[in-house]
């Protein structure tokens, strides 16, 4: 027996996905992976694909044990995560040649890409939620389901980053570039104060 509708997985599985927004990671994508052949770009889409599967997926299942296993409260893991983000989007919004700097043996799948970027606090803290008010092992299926439609989006989205890159040339993903590390910034920001709001209810009194 389940407890979820249609609609409301369907409203659950658009929320996540604008969370997660691949679209806007496309310009930290191609920023970290521009020195990797086209092959290799590709299969990091791919591989984010799956990574942010894994992430969500365990987050679904054990997430509130984990965070609570080591003494972590949901709101200090929104305001760490966040700070990271931040730091991402003010390098892109300074233009500086490299976000993080990735080593010919080493991979930015796992992070920043799946971590925090996409399947960020906002991403793990939705699906948490979604366990607690759908428990039942039948609504914990659907929820997996629901994940997986969104990293294959994500997986898409990645695998054809480099044809957007062709497609807008140098100067305008500079633009672009430069937009959305505003945009990350200003999320970031906003989601920290938001957490430190839930942390320190004072702050909101007049």
């Amino acid at each position: 027996m389940t407890d979820i509708s249609a609609p409301t997985l369907l409203t659950s599985a658009i929320g996540l996905l604008t969370i997660a927004n691949p679209i806007g990671s496309l310009p930290i994508f191609l920023n970290l992976t521009k020195d990797f052949d086209r092959p290799r770009q590709r299969r990091i889409g791919l591989l984010v694909g799956l990574a942010v599967f894994a992430v969500l997926t365990v987050s679904l299942l054990a997430g509130k044990l984990i965070l609570e296993g080591f003494g972590i409260d949901m709101t200090s893991f929104r305001i760490a995560g966040n700070l990271l983000v931040a730091s991402i989007g003010w390098a892109m919004l300074t233009a500086k040649a490299n976000i993080v700097t990735v080593a010919d043996s080493q991979s930015p799948v796992v992070v920043p890409l799946a971590i925090p970027l996409i399947a960020g606090p906002g991403a793990i803290s939705l699906v948490i939620t979604f366990a607690e008010d759908y428990p039942t092992p039948l609504d914990l299926l659907y929820g997996v389901g629901m994940i997986l439609g969104v990293a294959i989006v994500i997986a898409v989205a990645l695998f054809f980053a480099p044809q957007v890159a062709r497609a807008v040339k140098p100067t305008g993903m500079s633009i672009v570039t430069r937009i959305f590390g505003l945009l990350l910034l200003s999320i970031a920001i906003q989601s920290i104060l938001g957490a430190l709001t839930d942390a320190f209810p004072v702050l909101t009194s007049s």
